[in-house]
Order: structure tokens, then sequence, then C-alpha cells
């Protein structure tokens, strides 16, 4: 059974390390590729207590410290969340459950949008994104500070118009809104050319015929000694290596 391509499937098949079995625990099953992190568990209750959800429905609660009350960074992060809430309503955009946190599918692809709203520029829909940071806006080592090199925001933009024209027959804007720690957004509109959606039909055909020699193949493992002890599914995967590669010299 092959699943249905959505831009994390991309990103993982691309990868050099790319492990078949690691793709059919992750994307075949539906289990989580990552433990998430405390900073990843911040933005998720970010984008939860915005939007009314995280990803997939689901809600992000809040770390809690003894006499329940909130952790120091979900209380900082409250704020940034109410200061968001009034960019919101300064741009109009109104929602509901119905276009928060969309499970996009057409055909072969899938897409995970946090949020399709009136275009902020003009008539019609947009597909908006939402992203948490702690840093400063221009900090280029976060990669907002430079979104013209982040690569993998681009191929999440890419994915997301492209499936979304596949569903409904239109490309429609993307747009990314990044709200920082200390309480600034940036409002990053990634406009997709022709030669960008050309190229990404050739990367969706190229993980179509990847998975088809993994399906048959039967997701066999590939991972090395390194890969597979930092793998989540190590210890149910019936081809995880057991040996670290030997080097041999000779004196």
């Amino acid at each position: 059974m092959q699943p249905a391509i959505s831009q994390s499937l991309i990103k993982e098949i691309f990868k050099k390390d790319c492990c078949p079995r690691q793709i059919f625990y992750a994307f075949v099953e539906g289990r989580d590729l990552l433990e998430p992190s405390e900073a990843m568990k911040i933005g998720r209750y970010f984008e939860s207590e915005l939007l009314g959800s995280c990803r997939g429905g689901e809600k992000q609660e809040p770390k809690l410290i003894k006499g329940g009350e909130k952790a120091a960074a979900y209380r900082e992060c409250d704020e940034i969340i109410a200061f968001a809430r009034e960019v919101f309503r300064r741009l109009s955009l109104d929602f509901d459950k119905k276009n928060v946190q969309v499970e996009l599918k057409a055909d072969y692809l899938k897409g995970s949008l946090d949020l399709i709203a009136k275009d902020i520029q003009g008539k019609g829909e947009a597909i908006y994104d939402l992203k948490y940071t702690a840093t400063q806006p221009d900090d280029i080592w976060n990669g907002w500070g430079d979104p013209e090199s982040k690569t993998d925001a681009h191929l999440q933009a890419i994915h997301y118009v492209f499936t979304y024209f596949k569903k409904y027959g239109k490309y429609v804007p993307f747009y990314f809104l990044v709200f920082g720690k200390s309480k600034w957004v940036k409002v990053i509109k990634v406009k997709v050319t022709k030669e960008a959606i050309d190229l990404h039909i050739e990367r969706i055909k190229y993980v179509s015929e990847k998975l088809r020699e993994f399906e048959k193949d039967g997701f066999k493992g590939n991972g090395t000694f390194n890969k597979c002890l930092a793998c989540p599914f190590y210890n149910e995967c019936p081809d995880k290596s057991n040996l670290p590669e030997i080097e041999t010299i000779t004196i």
C-alpha cells in the first residue's frame, strides 16, 4: 500500500540516507517519526490555542509546574497568542473550524494546511501557514531573516499550492505568518512560478517511483548502525543494523 504524497514524505525520500522501513512505519502506518522537543511542543501550543487545534485536530496542552501553573515558556507564549489574535483582527483574517487544519487530499497528494482564508492582498482565498519562533525577525540563524534560502519552506509552499490546484483547479496565493516571541510578525508571500511547479511535478514522479520500488521490496530497511540507533522504530524493526561498519587498516 502506497501512502499519499505529502511534503514531509517528499523531504524524507530525498534524504540520502532514506530508509524504506522507516518510510513504512511513518507514512504507511502513520506513526510519529520524531519525538517532539519542548520547542516543538510550544510551537504546537501556539498553533493549537490560536487556531483551536494542531495538525490532525489535536490539542497541545501546556506544561504545568508545581501548583498547576503553566510553565514560564507557555505563559510567555500566551502573550504572543494574544498578540497574534490582534494581528488577525487587523488583517480581517476570520476563520472557523471548517477552514483551519485542513487535511487537503487530491488524487495521490496530501497537504495539511493550517488555514485557508481570504487573501489579505486581494479577492478570493489564500493558504496561510503559521510559524512561531523565539528569535528576532532578522535573525538569519532562524532562517526567517532570509526566507529565500529556506528551502524546506519553499517545498512546503509549492506542495500546498499544487495540491490545492489538483483539488480545485486553480492556483491561490500562499503566505507564511511568522510570529516572534518578542511580539513581532513577518508576513512572507511566496510566489510560486511555473518553473517551480514543473520541478515539483518531477519530484512527485520520482517519489512515486521510489514508493513503488519500496513496496515491491516489502519496504525492507537499509539503515546503517548509527542511523538505526537513532531511529524511533529501532526496537521493532526486523531490518535494523546490529553491527557498526568496521574499518580495516593494514599496517
